[in-house]
């Protein structure tokens, strides 16, 4: 029999506060504030982590979750390069064989099942990828495309319009192994956001002109034709993009008449367009998503790696971002550091000389405590505030060695081999010295027991120096980027396990002079800034395969001290494009708090 909660549903009930954690659909009375409430949705885009190759007019497709991008646009030409999103951040996959920009894709693609076709100078070309290479089909699109939209997936594809010359509506499908011509758009037109199923597509907006006619039309295609919709809210062509079902979709970014740039952004519920919260950064966005309530944009024209995440749910989302931390007592670059975000140290560095400053940071400032005992730059560190290891460094390659207490520096043994620039991981009873310069660039490890140092037998499979980045324990350690012979910048990653180094994933950007998370681990460490061809802004993260992005610092800096965990990384020091810097930044993670809001009874 049904009850009275089934046919009726929960009472209201009347709190003097708000519970710990409200449940969807909820309501109480806060007898306190004398209001009723519950959650509220939450309709925004936020930040998120950057693409390692910015670009533009990309063919990109999955959820936002595990999403692809492949192609596009460059400051220089066209790019070749596939980048893989798993929620938080980019990581590198292999190439397309053509490169090449302003093409067509498999919006309801995945990362293991994903189509591209079409793209500059109306190309012909399509290419599948099954998750780990790209493969050129043999049949390729019937009639060549620049500037072209798709939909579908990797096997059910949907290709439709060209911004020529000369402008065509010529719509084709994809069974999987050949395309075949089916009926034109009612309006041609080419650069259209797309989104939806091979029989349950819609295409909107576009640009139908030279010089540009940016339209507001949008037309659904049902598997065999296509039908006028109602119009967009706002013209847009040149790069707006789309995500989500014929049902749910979501439409935002391009040009709009003017020209000028848009952020606006819209969803479809299947009968008519709603303006939703805009885009943070206006333009040709990219993008894909599985719904008008998780949507994807990336890249931007000028040439951008920005990416951003539109959300609808009853949580208020803080995007994962650097902030400013306390400003350090004295100014300088090639230092080191280690320990904890709210218990961290940075040690030595050069300033006009040689220093031998220690300062200890507490999460929000810096003070300065006892002086190392032989001033030096360019040093290896590891170990925990009160009970630190500093070793090597110049002038000189030192092989001097010293113990931090909390407070002051005692001398220790002395390293087997003078070097600096190197890499460190691990704690004062059991640390790690790898790389470095001697001055010819080493390869070779040695280990602390707290007591004296050992060579390890196996070196390192590629020597490198250049502040070599460093994180783990003495058994399970992490190196990463660095300067290697010649004037090669360091991508590689290696492994140690407490006996040999194996090669790990490489960096999505190679560079020298990384900072790193001391205290991260070698599933889950941090390189942030660093030297690559300028001095860059660039974070990733490493979680034991594979390198993604992370937002970037807000200041590009390299030879910075870098210290604390893969979750809460402090960068503080180092140089910028100007001189020796005093900033500290440090990490926070994207946090989710219920949207409690008040409901009216009127």
């Amino acid at each position: 029999m049904a009850t009275y909660r089934s046919i009726v549903g929960h009472k209201i009930n009347k709190l003097s506060s708000d519970p710990a954690e409200p449940l969807t659909g909820q309501m109480w009375y806060n007898s306190t504030t004398g209001t009723l409430r519950a959650l509220g949705v939450v309709e925004a885009w936020s930040s998120a982590s950057p693409l390692t190759t910015g670009r533009y007019a990309a063919g990109g497709g999955g959820p936002q979750t595990a999403a692809i991008v492949a192609g596009g646009g460059t400051q220089t030409g066209t790019t070749a390069t596939t980048e893989l999103y798993n929620g938080s951040g980019w990581s590198g996959a292999p190439n397309m064989n053509t490169s090449r920009s302003a093409l067509g894709s498999s919006k309801d693609g995945s990362q293991t099942a994903h189509l591209v076709f079409g793209g500059s100078s109306n190309s012909t070309a399509t290419e599948s990828f099954n998750g780990s290479a790209w493969t050129t089909t043999p049949n390729s699109l019937n009639t060549g495309k620049d500037y072209t939209s798709g939909a579908g997936t990797s096997t059910a594809a949907l290709n439709a319009g060209r911004w020529g010359p000369p402008m065509i509506g010529n719509t084709e499908e994809w069974n999987g192994s050949s395309w075949s011509e089916q009926n034109d758009l009612n309006t041609a037109r080419g650069d259209m956001a797309s989104f939806g199923s091979q029989t349950a597509a819609i295409f909107a907006g576009g640009n139908s002109g030279s010089p540009p006619n940016y339209r507001n039309l949008a037309e659904q295609y049902d598997g065999t034709s296509w039908t006028a919709l109602p119009t967009l809210n706002t013209a847009r062509g040149m790069g707006g993009s789309g995500a989500g079902s014929a049902t749910s979709g979501l439409v935002f970014g391009g040009n709009k008449p003017g020209p000028s740039a848009a952020n606006e952004s819209e969803s479809w519920d299947g009968s008519s367009w709603t303006n939703t919260p805009s885009l943070a950064e206006a333009g040709s966005r990219s993008g894909n998503g599985a719904s008008s309530s998780a949507g994807l944009a990336y890249g931007d024209y000028p040439v951008t790696g920005v990416t951003e995440e539109f959300n609808k749910s009853t949580n208020t989302i803080t995007a994962a971002a650097f902030s400013s931390g306390g400003t350090m007592n004295t100014a300088r670059r090639y230092l080191s550091g280690f320990g904890l975000r709210t218990a961290g140290v940075a040690v030595a560095g050069y300033v006009t000389a040689n220093s031998a400053a220690t300062e200890e940071y507490n999460g929000s400032s810096w003070t300065s405590t006892g002086n190392l005992g032989t001033a030096r730059y360019s040093l290896g560190a590891c170990g925990v505030e009160t009970a630190g290891l500093a070793f090597g460094g110049n002038p000189g390659n030192k092989t001097e060695s010293e113990e931090y207490n909390g407070s002051s520096w005692s001398e220790g043994n002395n390293l087997n081999t003078g070097r600096s620039e190197l890499g460190g991981a691990g704690t004062q009873t059991a640390g790690l010295a790898f790389g470095g310069g001697t001055p010819s660039v080493s390869a070779a490890t040695e280990e602390y027991d707290g007591s004296s140092w050992s060579n390890s037998p196996n070196s390192m499979n590629t020597a490198r120096r250049g502040e070599v980045g460093g994180a783990g324990i003495q058994t399970a350690a992490l190196a990463f980027g660095g300067g290697y012979p010649g004037p090669s910048l360091g991508g590689n990653t290696e492994e140690y396990n407490g006996t040999s180094w194996t090669v790990g994933g490489t960096l999505n950007i190679a560079r020298a002079s990384p900072a790193g998370s001391s205290n991260g681990t070698q599933t889950a460490a941090f390189s942030c800034g660093g030297s690559s061809t300028t001095t860059i802004a660039n974070v990733e993260s490493y979680d034991g395969t594979s390198w993604s992005t992370k937002p970037s610092l807000a200041t590009a800096k390299k030879i910075a001290a870098g210290f604390a965990t893969a979750s809460d990384v402090v960068v503080a020091g180092g140089t910028g494009p100007g001189s020796n810097t005093a900033t500290t930044e440090q990490f926070n993670e994207e946090t989710t708090a219920a949207n409690i809001a008040n409901f009216s009874t009127s």
